[in-house]
């Protein structure tokens, strides 16, 4: 689901900067690691569980002569570092370069909120699933020298961003049997 979520959000970002003289491509790779092109990098560096997100409870519907509980999902927020890497030779066109790629991917994820509906990959787009939320990070390891270092590139601008992704726990569903008083009566689990 992680990767159905990046490439996803890659997509978004893509037709969001469209529109760009650069036309850069979106990349995942390490930052950097895109050569002669404009490029806007989106490097993965944090997984975590958001408990605050995540329900515990069942859920429950009808389906047939029972009801059917789900396990809720787990709520991943995932911690991204955008980068941009121009092309051009000139040192000046290419900082200005940088800032416009930057500026633009900034404002495009700033004000998105969630993944829009259109770019949410079948699997993840059910009534079950929340929508990925999508909101700028106060993460601060864009500014660490040794991020880059490690990422084999001198310092470059950056900022970050998180998204909350609901990862279905199992595909194991529990049907419970109710009788004509309304009172549970047993259970077995579908695989």
């Amino acid at each position: 689901m992680l990767k159905l979520f990046t490439e996803a959000f890659g997509e978004f970002l893509t037709a969001k900067l469209s529109d760009l003289p650069e036309k850069p491509v979106v990349s995942f790779a390490l930052p950097g690691a895109v050569a002669g092109q404009n490029a806007v990098n989106i490097f993965l560096t944090s997984l975590r569980e958001n408990a605050g997100l995540r329900s515990n409870e069942q859920q429950y519907k009808r389906e047939g002569p029972g009801w059917v509980a789900t396990i809720p999902p787990l709520r991943v927020t995932c911690t991204y570092i955008v980068s941009a890497w121009p092309c051009a030779e000139d040192p000046t066109e290419a900082a200005l370069s940088q800032q416009q790629l930057l500026g633009a991917a900034y404002t495009a994820i700033a004000s998105a909120g969630s993944l829009p509906a259109a770019f949410i990959p079948a699997p993840m787009n059910t009534a079950d699933l929340p929508a990925p939320i999508i909101a700028i990070s106060n993460d601060e390891l864009h500014q660490n020298p040794e991020f880059w270092t490690s990422a084999g590139c001198k310092f470059r601008p950056a900022f970050s961003f998180s998204a909350a992704v609901a990862l279905p726990l199992s595909d194991g569903r529990f049907d419970y049997g109710v009788g004509e008083d309304g009172v549970k009566i047993g259970y077995r689990v579908n695989s």
